[in-house]
């Protein structure tokens, strides 16, 4: 059943995974052309009809060009989306969407772009140690400061890679090993890598890392 349509007018920044935090200006960086996601997407390719299918029930509330979510997806319909290559049901609330935009405006006043700002502070130290030999070390996680609306105890993280990956539901070997890594194999997780027209920074490429872990499990943050 297609999900019902609000629409709210306001000027929007392009949506993503943002961390929090400013500290001090500095110019635009520039050769992070090994980071770059190629532009194969299945997830661009899926038609309306399909998207429609499996959207969720909830209201779909438009905010300029994005989609935000009336109330949390439960944790089985984010894995029903995904496993149906479908992340049309997946979005933020108003305010956490309202909260990102506010604070990418900043970022890009600020330093120029949200790239140039996780190259200098958020993610520094990894892009500075570069391509590396072990292929673990290619990938670091971060929580989603901006996450999408969940339901209880599903988290919304980000894996950030050297590697170039492939805009889809498929991860390298070395990604799902780290995730299994970080997260032990009893956690449930999905994950799906946006198409380049939808990643708010195409210039790092990134996984989102969907997890539901047991109420037992302690995870770092």
């Amino acid at each position: 059943m297609a999900a019902s349509q609000l629409k709210i007018d306001t000027s929007s920044s392009s949506g993503g995974s943002v961390a929090k935090g400013l500290v001090g200006a500095s110019k635009p960086l520039a050769g992070l052309s090994s980071l770059l996601t190629p532009p194969e997407s299945p997830i661009a390719s899926r038609t309306g009809h399909q998207q429609q299918q499996t959207r969720a029930k909830a209201t779909r509330i438009a905010m300029g060009r994005h989609l935000c979510v009336s109330e949390p997806v439960p944790w089985h319909e984010v894995k029903a989306a995904i496993d149906r290559e479908d992340v049309e049901p997946l979005g933020r609330s108003v305010e956490m969407q309202t909260r990102y935009q506010e604070h990418v405006a900043r970022v890009k006043a600020e330093y120029g772009s949200v790239a140039d700002y996780l190259t200098r502070h958020a993610l520094a130290d990894f892009i500075g140690r570069g391509l590396s030999a072990d292929e673990d070390a290619n990938f670091v996680f971060r929580i989603n400061d901006f996450p999408y609306s969940l339901g209880d105890g599903v988290e919304h993280w980000v894996l950030w890679s050297h590697r170039q990956l492939t805009p889809g539901f498929a991860l390298p070997e070395a990604a799902v090993r780290v995730i299994e890594a970080r997260f032990g194999r009893k956690a449930e997780r999905r994950y799906f890598v946006n198409p380049v027209a939808k990643q708010s920074v195409p210039q790092l490429s990134h996984a989102h890392v969907f997890v539901k872990r047991e109420a037992s499990a302690e995870l770092p943050l």
